[in-house]
């Protein structure tokens, strides 16, 4: 979901807007998604464990972000019918925040379909963490995809970046081996219902060979 700060100033507005946008996209095409397929899981990466790096000033909006939106899918002031996860490490959240990330994890719906929000989530650390364990613990008697954190969450079939930058930024790098990636120059805020269509069209038409032929 890149592009959200980029939107703000392409639009003149300040910065919480346009992640505030960003985040009803979010919502908006995921009840499209599963509304409209038979699709049972939408993973979305909220925030990179380097994105931590950059200014206490975006830190502090995305954290006041995810507050009021923890708050308002809580009392159903957004309409949703999907179950949210999160995945990462939440330690950089206040204690407040982390609450209702659990409250909110604890609220299922009736159905299969899972939203998963990846926050403070890096490829690379997930990678890491499971070797470690899988080595330590539990080789040659336990997959070693048991121990990374998309446990149970099945590999994407579909990788959409927007923004313009082509390439993964330390997202699902295990994950994607198989994985469709499309990369677009529209910044997230923009990209709607009709782009989405256009890009399943394209995967549709792909004949997906699983390994080389020689």
């Amino acid at each position: 979901m890149d592009g959200n700060n980029r939107w703000s100033k392409k639009n003149q507005c300040n910065m919480y807007y346009g992640y505030k946008k960003g985040a009803n996209t979010l919502i908006k095409l995921s009840n499209y998604i599963f509304d409209h397929s038979d699709t049972k899981y939408i993973s979305a990466f909220a925030l990179s464990k380097s994105n931590l790096n950059r200014s206490k000033n975006l830190i502090s909006t995305l954290k006041r972000i995810l507050l009021e939106f923890l708050n308002k899918l809580i009392e159903n002031e957004i309409k949703y019918n999907f179950n949210i996860k999160f995945i990462g490490n939440r330690d950089f959240l206040s204690s407040e925040i982390n609450k209702k990330i659990d409250l909110l994890e604890q609220k299922k719906n009736d159905n299969q379909k899972n939203l998963i929000i990846y926050i403070n989530y890096s490829g690379k650390k997930d990678i890491q963490q499971a070797a470690s364990s899988y080595h330590q613990y539990y080789k040659d008697t336990i997959k070693f995809d048991k121990f990374l954190m998309t446990t149970g969450i099945p590999d994407p079939d579909i990788l959409i970046r927007t923004g313009g930058f082509n390439r993964l930024s330390d997202f699902l790098i295990y994950q994607s081996s198989f994985t469709e990636l499309f990369f677009l120059k529209k910044l997230w805020p923009d990209f709607d219902s009709n782009d989405l269509l256009k890009i399943i069209k394209k995967y549709k038409n792909i004949n997906r060979n699983y390994g080389s032929v020689w």
